[in-house]
């Protein structure tokens, strides 16, 4: 599946909008097609380095959906 998504790639920089693909879900995990998603303020402290974050991050979790594709052991 392909999506597009704002990548922090060093803190204080600006997000880079790119394309990535995603491998399907793994055990346990669910592959949610997001069509709307919003930049919180967690968001903005991990882009400035208020909090502490690994890079390359993808920002964006507070998210809706619609469930494309689960992986084993999801009920």
């Amino acid at each position: 599946m392909k999506t597009k998504a704002a990548v922090l790639y060093e803190v204080g920089e600006p997000l880079v909008i790119e394309e990535l693909e995603l491998e399907g879900p793994r055990e346990n995990e669910v592959l949610v097609k997001y069509v709307a998603s919003g930049i919180c303020h967690s968001d903005y402290s991990f882009r400035y380095g208020v909090l502490p974050t690994s890079v390359p991050s993808v920002l964006g979790h507070e998210g809706a959906g619609i469930i494309e594709e689960v992986g084993a052991g999801v009920t």
